[in-house]
């Protein structure tokens, strides 16, 4: 965030969010999608919100990963910080990435946000799957 004055307006307006949650909900980071992706999927949790999520690979490795949010701003802030969990990181260890991994990335969420990060995780890990029948490799 800019600066504590900032954060104090923005936390009067949109709630006590942590300033990575509002920070990654507002301002997302790679949103859009691959032309040349290696997987494109599409989930929709129980809520309704849905995350499309494009994944490249090189060498094993997730180079390019981005996210279509269409939902609330905990869909929109649990998908950016799947992105940046998940890029440079080899499609084994991006499997181990939880919905508790992306809310201690985003230093907590409030409760009705929690689903978001098991959205976030469902998309991934179908990605992942698809990666893994595609290429049959890890």
């Amino acid at each position: 965030m800019a600066d504590d004055a900032d954060t104090a307006v923005w936390k009067r307006l949109f709630g006590d969010y942590s300033d990575a949650f509002l920070d990654h909900s507002y301002q997302p980071r790679n949103v859009g999608s691959i032309p040349d992706a290696d997987v494109h999927v599409r989930h929709t949790g129980p809520c309704g919100d849905t995350i499309e999520l494009c994944i490249k690979m090189k060498s094993g490795v997730i180079s390019e990963i981005t996210f279509i949010p269409d939902g609330c701003e905990g869909t929109t802030a649990c998908g950016s910080a799947l992105t940046e969990l998940a890029r440079g990181k080899r499609v084994k260890d991006a499997s181990a990435i939880s919905a508790a991994s992306i809310e201690n990335y985003l230093d907590g969420l409030a409760e009705e946000h929690k689903h978001c990060a098991g959205l976030a995780v469902s998309v991934l890990h179908q990605a992942i799957a698809q990666l893994i029948r595609k290429t049959r490799s890890w």
